[in-house]
């Protein structure tokens, strides 16, 4: 049963971007019937375990998967799907398609080797932190079936920047890193700014990721109530980008926008990032806090525990916040759309809403692993429906 969540594959020849496919064949009958065998068996198993068992299983199983060359060849040639209708460069990268592993999931790079076959155009380790963090108190993650939610209280649990950067051998996707500050007492904001800067800084080391995310809004930190300043306010996140232009970073950095502000708020932070040469890209949004949230399911929320969530709860405000910043901003800021994704029609809406490539998570754990092969195939049929001749055309187009 575990193979079905981290088998995956390599790559083939070219056709023409309308009628054929390269890197995987068409993911038909063996992925529908691998994601009907996992929504209504492997899902129900595994979800009468602790999450955080599972996931941890998971992560090292698909490490050691990442190594067997027959198995990611076989997977890829089932449930991979690229065209190229869906390729793009972007900020000087190329997107074979618009689907990536949003930050959370593969905290540690675990699954640097194993993600591209499985069907993602591009993955985010992390969110790394400078010192190595052990997580919160468990549990750290929480399933909301019926609000197709997940409660993630982590707070950037991982093996710190150096470690994790330095156990990378290959990288055959566009990998980025997210990185934040160490979840850990600080006496000042000065000081958590200084930790996270310097974790930038040991990732300057290393040249095998692709880009950065700047994750400014993680609400499961610890210790931060007391400091007299935020990163996601004004004045915090132009402390944050005056130290980090310091370091004349090369490589494209995206920063991860919070979900629960205004409109007038989030002007603000935009405007605040638009003079950063460095910022290339804003990613909307994190995790869900209020709980009044009318997508949750009220049984499952009232025994819900401490944390924030993923999934349907961030749907509605990610796509109105991508709206509102692809009119404010789409010239200046490549825009990513996060939060809530299970059908290649939740990643268009997202799409149309102004986001030029989308991230996921809570969807592939509900919907199954060859769910990134059937969104992209769909994406294509949608898009052909549409009229559209690319991805490209399409973002914004009813921003």
């Amino acid at each position: 049963m575990l193979s079905y969540l981290y088998i995956a594959g390599s790559s083939n020849g070219r056709t023409s971007p309308f009628e054929g496919e390269y890197l995987g064949s068409n993911p038909g009958p063996a992925a529908m019937f691998s994601g009907f065998l996992y929504r209504n068996i492997v899902k129900e198993v595994l979800f009468l375990f602790p999450a955080d068992s599972v996931h941890e299983a998971f992560l090292k199983f698909g490490k050691k998967l990442g190594n067997l060359g027959f198995f990611k060849t076989l997977i890829a040639k089932l449930w991979r799907y690229d065209n190229f209708i869906l390729e793009q460069n972007l900020v000087g990268l190329t997107f074979k398609n618009p689907i990536g592993l949003s930050a959370g999931f593969d905290y540690d790079a675990d699954l640097v080797e194993i993600l591209p076959s499985i069907g993602f155009g591009f993955n985010t380790a992390g969110t790394l932190t400078h010192e190595a963090y052990e997580g919160n108190s468990p549990p750290m993650l929480g399933r909301l079936p019926k609000s197709k939610s997940l409660l993630v209280n982590k707070g950037f649990k991982n093996k710190g920047v150096t470690k994790v950067l330095s156990t990378i051998r290959s990288n055959t996707n566009l990998l980025g890193i997210s990185i934040g500050a160490t979840n850990k007492p600080y006496s000042s904001f000065e000081d958590m700014v200084e930790n996270l800067v310097s974790g930038f800084r040991d990732a300057e080391n290393f040249n095998n990721f692709n880009y950065y995310e700047l994750n400014i809004s993680c609400p499961n930190l610890l210790n931060i109530q007391n400091l007299n300043n935020k990163l996601d306010s004004h004045s915090g996140l132009k402390q944050v980008l005056t130290s980090l232009e310091k370091l004349n970073i090369k490589r494209p950095v995206f920063i991860k926008m919070p979900l629960e502000k205004s409109e007038t708020e989030t002007k603000e932070l935009i405007e605040t990032a638009s003079p950063f040469s460095f910022i290339k890209g804003l990613i909307f949004a994190n995790l869900a806090k209020d709980r009044k949230n009318p997508t949750f399911n009220t049984e499952e929320i009232k025994k819900a525990g401490k944390g924030g969530f993923s999934g349907k709860p961030t749907e509605e405000k990610s796509n109105q916040l991508l709206r509102f910043a692809y009119k404010l901003c789409h010239d200046r800021f490549l825009l990513i759309g996060v939060g809530g994704i299970f059908t290649a029609e939740d990643a268009y809406r997202k799409i149309l809403s102004g986001a030029s490539v989308v991230q996921l998570i809570t969807g592939m754990i509900f919907m199954g692993p060859q769910q990134v092969g059937v969104i992209n195939k769909d994406l294509v049929t949608l898009l052909k429906r549409d009229g559209y001749n690319s991805i490209k055309e399409a973002v914004g187009a009813k921003a």
